[in-house]
């Protein structure tokens, strides 16, 4: 790498041990925390910042920061093509700012919001196969020379690589945990929270969710459709939760819902307001149908009325059943 000759053998050093560190942490708090730490003591400054790359907007935010309060510029994003960050990553390249006050690009909203002053800055993106990923900063570092940001861009490109593994085993455990049909979490997850949440004695409610009379919907019009109704339910289930609240894909044509911190008369109050919507939508629409699908809900609440996962789980499915014994597309509670 360009400028690596100005570089001391006890900073290579420090970066290939960085390097190892890194590319074995795989939780993407402490790999964020761990970067900048690193970084902290390998490039002294005032402040660092590593920002990552919101792909859904496109913008940059600040994810974790030393020497900078991150409550003050949490909310705060940044566009790629405006301030010295931006330009680092839309030029895919490291820049270093001697002085911001002579940078027409610099952007002052960071000081404006900490009352900090910004008198010089080096960045470095994090680039992966040709993406940015996000972005290093140092602010009002102690060396501006070469071999300084050199040493920032390797840092940066060790980073980038450990990102990105952060980000696929991101993706990979989060499709272990969910339903290829809905993409509702699956019952892996299910008992798996619902287990942690009982351990730490956190009160939640339960609604069980079962289609009313969906054979009829797979005889008249097929499984492929059949499925896409399920799929479509699934939408109108999640239209009318917030988290922490989630649904899941139990089987078939049943779901559950998880609503934490909620006792039994929220949860009632929920399952009436998902039995009103799906009560209200037509499904198939887009397949040239007008397919009309009830349900029945039983709730049950920990620890009001439920010790275990299993008692919660049992109680609800047993008040569903009660309701489809009493003529179905209602709600029953244990």
């Amino acid at each position: 790498m360009e400028g690596a000759r100005e570089l001391s053998r006890a900073e290579l050093i420090s970066c290939l041990e960085l390097g190892k560190a890194l590319t074995s942490e795989l939780e993407p708090d402490r790999l964020l925390q761990a970067i900048l730490d690193k970084v902290s003591a390998l490039v002294p400054a005032d402040n660092w910042s590593l920002l990552t790359m919101d792909e859904a907007r496109g913008r940059l935010r600040f994810a974790v920061t030393v020497g900078l309060d991150l409550a003050l510029v949490q909310d705060l994003t940044l566009s790629p093509e405006s301030g010295v960050v931006g330009r680092a990553v839309t030029g895919m390249r490291p820049l270093l700012v001697p002085d911001v006050n002579a940078c027409e690009f610099f952007d002052p909203r960071v000081d404006q919001l900490t009352g900090f002053i910004s008198r010089a800055i080096m960045c470095a993106p994090l680039i992966f196969a040709g993406k940015a990923l996000g972005a290093i900063e140092a602010v009002n570092p102690s060396r501006l020379d070469p071999g300084a940001l050199t040493l920032l861009a390797i840092i940066a490109d060790f980073a980038a690589i450990a990102v990105e593994n952060t980000r696929r085993y991101e993706r990979i455990r989060e499709l272990s945990v969910r339903d290829d049909l809905t993409g509702l979490y699956n019952t892996r997850h299910l008992y798996r929270s619902l287990q942690e949440m009982v351990e730490a004695r956190r009160e939640l409610g339960l609604v069980f969710v079962d289609i009313d009379g969906f054979k009829q919907v797979v005889d008249a019009h097929g499984h492929l459709l059949g499925s896409r109704a399920i799929a479509e339910v699934a939408g109108t289930i999640v239209g009318c939760l917030e988290p922490p609240a989630y649904a899941v894909a139990y089987g078939g044509d049943e779901f559950v819902v998880v609503l934490p911190g909620s006792g039994k008369r929220d949860a009632l109050a929920k399952a009436g307001q998902i039995r009103k919507s799906m009560a209200g939508t037509v499904y198939l629409a887009g397949h040239g149908l007008r397919v009309r699908l009830t349900a029945s809900f039983g709730v049950a609440a920990f620890p009001g009325d439920a010790q275990g996962v299993a008692d919660i789980l049992a109680l609800a499915d047993q008040a569903m059943f009660k309701i489809k014994g009493q003529g179905k597309n209602a709600v029953g509670s244990s």
